[in-house]
């Protein structure tokens, strides 16, 4: 940031997250790169697939990270290309698909969630864990009101 001071505090807050939020994709973007070959945006949609017990189809992937559904259906062909999804037509609805992990795409994610472990103390090395949790907190309500449809996402593993 330079010297000349930002017009107040949400305009400082909207420029730190984008800020905090382009510094996470690039830091991720190498990690996942260097540890398991594969793209953040493919381990992301490969993550949210393995944090969901049961059958997901595309929209709900792609809505869970905040993409397009287009987006979201180019990783999914690049996973299943690479072994580590399939697509199968739902029970429900024969036009809409249902995404699930092969083993090997389970054993990538993990492989990935350790490398990300590794290195999550070089994101912030000095928060204490309540400003973590505070920050989650203001940004969950922030958006929650911009966006009342939205939850936050969580990672349920069995």
């Amino acid at each position: 940031m330079d010297d000349a001071p930002l017009p107040d505090d949400l305009a400082t807050l909207w420029y730190l997250v984008r800020r905090v939020a382009g510094l996470m994709d690039r830091t991720g973007e190498a990690l996942f790169q260097h540890e398991i070959g594969i793209s953040l945006a493919q381990f992301l949609v490969l993550s949210v697939v393995d944090a969901h017990p049961g059958p997901l189809n595309q929209q709900t992937v792609a809505d869970r990270l905040g993409l397009t559904k287009g987006t979201v259906s180019r990783q999914i062909d690049n996973a299943v290309a690479a072994g580590l999804m399939s697509v199968q037509a739902a029970a429900h609805n024969r036009r809409e698909n249902v995404v699930s992990l092969t083993p090997a795409g389970t054993a990538l994610v993990r492989r990935g969630d350790a490398a990300f472990e590794r290195e999550k103390a070089a994101l912030l090395p000095d928060a204490e864990p309540g400003d973590v949790q505070a920050a989650i907190r203001v940004l969950a309500a922030m958006n929650g009101a911009l966006d009342p449809s939205a939850a936050l996402p969580g990672r349920q593993r069995q």
